[in-house]
């Protein structure tokens, strides 16, 4: 009596296949290989409530899914999108007679359905894809479905609706048709029953109010469908907007509209709603729209709807009510209005109104800075005119950038020199090893003892460092054990080096650090030293860097140990003319930034006064 249930179930099945080896000594013992492995696994047949083999043959047709590309999206729904349907269609409910899709893939939406009810009768599906359609057929029989309980037919719903279905009627249907399909759109489905009521056919080559259409004849009277179809459908005009209008305001089916995250299905990253319709629905009156656009968790790619995510659209749906910024239940006379557009930000108004800005305190702010860009230029004009450099005016932050770039050229290749307080060239630079100027301490295991010069330095311990900048070194908190260590960052002319990077080694004042949450891997040479360290971080990271990576360990990553920086050679100017470097190159930074910081307020005033204008 099962036999037509069975014809060709394996077709797709291949035991000659070259895929499985070359020999067919090869061949068998790779598939007694598998055989052996499946005969290892408890499938726990005797208990009824497990469902080992089903629930691994869903498993593994998930993550084929997930690594198939747009082709997956032909037989399988993410569970997740399953479960928000399944859920949804059996509200209220205890049982069903019927449950249908027709376009049923693998089957994974009809079986989320019977996980939400104790008892479902019958299963009808159709599936056009034969391979799809075998693996429906197999997805019932691992889960335990008798084959006088599901009627799966291999056909094109539209085209060839199953003559066994079609006078049938369902409690249930779902579906996840394929969105925006082709179809003939043939003049001859202007007669048949599922499309003549309407007046009019869905486009060729937008088949999905066809897939609408075919479903609500399909639907019983006290019955419920929810399926998942592309946002245009909420919007597009001509037949579409024309078969929206229908379905509204002659039939009043629309019982509700989902909005769901993009890229949530696998091989299209376009967003997707849930149309929930009743042909006798309780609340006539009315349709409720929820944006659950927003309720998602990225991982890598693809984004994922998490238990809570699906408990908050499923909550919301059955309790139908009104919440900011993601639920509203709207009028029928609102969605008229509206023309019968459904687009869902027309209804659940999800806007963060701006932060007002006060005007006074930009323009307070504005002073300030043009004060700290004037004492700047002062600093920057006398370093200017004892060099004999241009002045550099003006406001744009890329120019003076370039401007920046150029000085320190000039200056660590000493093509420029600043003269001395008596107007004397200062002594040529001198070729030092950077461990006869410097104490260099690797930043990581080290105990209070080894840091205290002159028992009088203060230490900060990684607790309180990790208080300041949290979110900078959790990543390092994380990775390492530093409960009981500390680094030395409590001398502003303090300079640190990262240990190991990626090929660019960035390198800053421990005061820099400090001031402005600079990130610290675990793992710091730290420079404590009689020269200025201002001018030694500019030194060291823009004209010391390739003398810095030659000793370096490594090839891609670097790593550097306190012994190869001690041994590093390299020119210094006396104390007195580092000074002077540091404090010009200072202070066409506190330019630069201050003209950042200017342009940023400048944005912010214009924004302001949009605001007062505009109310």
């Amino acid at each position: 009596a099962s036999e037509d249930d069975f014809e060709g179930l394996f077709e797709d099945l291949d035991l000659g296949s070259s895929k499985l080896g070359k020999t067919e000594s090869q061949k068998n013992e790779l598939i007694a290989k598998v055989l052996a492995h499946l005969d290892r696994i408890d499938f726990r047949l005797a208990d009824t409530e497990a469902d080992v083999l089903g629930d691994a043959y869903e498993y593994l047709i998930g993550q084929f899914a997930s690594g198939a590309g747009k082709k997956a999206g032909e037989f399988y729904t993410p569970q997740e999108v399953s479960t928000i349907l399944a859920k949804i269609v059996t509200t209220g409910k205890k049982k069903l007679k019927s449950v249908y899709d027709p376009t049923c893939g693998s089957a994974s939406l009809l079986l989320r359905v019977a996980k939400e009810v104790p008892d479902v009768g019958h299963f009808y599906g159709q599936e056009m894809n034969p391979t799809t359609y075998n693996l429906a057929r197999m997805n019932m029989i691992l889960h335990g479905v008798h084959y006088q309980r599901f009627d799966l037919k291999n056909e094109d719903t539209l085209e060839h609706p199953a003559p066994e279905h079609a006078d049938l009627r369902f409690d249930a249907i779902v579906a996840n048709p394929p969105f925006s399909a082709n179809w003939s759109a043939s003049a001859i489905h202007e007669t048949d029953d599922r499309f003549s009521a309407y007046g009019k056919l869905a486009p060729k080559t937008k088949a999905d109010f066809a897939f609408v259409q075919h479903m609500i004849h399909h639907l019983d009277n006290g019955g419920t469908m929810a399926c998942v179809l592309p946002h245009g459908v909420l919007f597009r005009g001509a037949a579409e907007g024309h078969i929206r209008k229908y379905l509204i305001e002659d039939c009043n089916y629309l019982d509700a509209v989902i909005g769901l995250p993009p890229n949530i299905f696998f091989g299209t990253g376009i967003p997707t709603c849930i149309l929930v319709l009743k042909k006798q629905r309780e609340n006539p009156d009315d349709i409720l729209f929820i944006d659950a656009s927003q309720g998602y968790e990225k991982v890598g790619n693809q984004n994922y709807l998490r238990p809570e995510h699906v408990e908050r659209i499923v909550s919301t749906y059955r309790k139908r009510e009104s919440s900011a910024k993601f639920s509203k239940v709207a009028d029928l006379s609102e969605v008229e209005e509206n023309d019968y557009n459904l687009n869902i930000p027309r209804y659940v108004d999800t806007f963060d109104a701006e932060e007002a800005v006060n005007l006074d305190v930009v323009v307070s702010n504005l002073t300030a800075i043009e004060e700290i860009i004037a004492d700047a230029d002062d600093d920057i004009l006398k370093n200017c005119a004892e060099l004999g450099l241009p002045f550099p005016a003006g406001h744009n932050r890329s120019l003076l950038e370039a401007y920046k770039k150029g000085v320190m050229q000039k200056l660590f290749t000493q093509a420029l020199r600043f003269k001395d307080d008596h107007g004397n060239d200062f002594p040529e630079w001198e070729e030092k090893k950077l461990g006869a100027v410097c104490r260099i301490l690797k930043g990581k295991g080290l105990s209070k003892a080894d840091l205290v010069e002159d028992g009088a330095t203060p230490c900060i311990r990684y607790g309180e460092l990790y208080t300041i900048y949290s979110e900078l070194i959790q990543e390092t908190m994380s990775r390492t054990n530093v409960a009981e260590k500390e680094l030395v960052l409590s001398e502003e002319n303090d300079v640190i080096i990262p240990a190991s990077g990626e090929t660019h080694i960035d390198i800053a004042t421990a005061s820099c650090v400090m001031s402005k949450g600079i990130a610290l891997g675990g793992d710091l040479n730290i420079i404590r030293t009689k020269l200025n360290g201002v001018f030694l971080a500019y030194y060291l990271n823009n004209a010391c860097k390739h003398a810095i990576a030659s000793v370096a360990q490594g090839s891609s990553v670097i790593h550097l140990y306190p012994d190869q920086l001690k041994g590093l050679s390299l020119r210094f100017p006396s104390t007195a003319e580092q000074t002077k470097i540091a404090n010009f190159l200072t202070a066409l930074d506190r330019k630069i930034e201050s003209v950042s910081s200017q342009i940023t307020h400048t944005q912010t005033f214009k924004k302001g006064l949009l605001q007062q204008m505009f109310v």
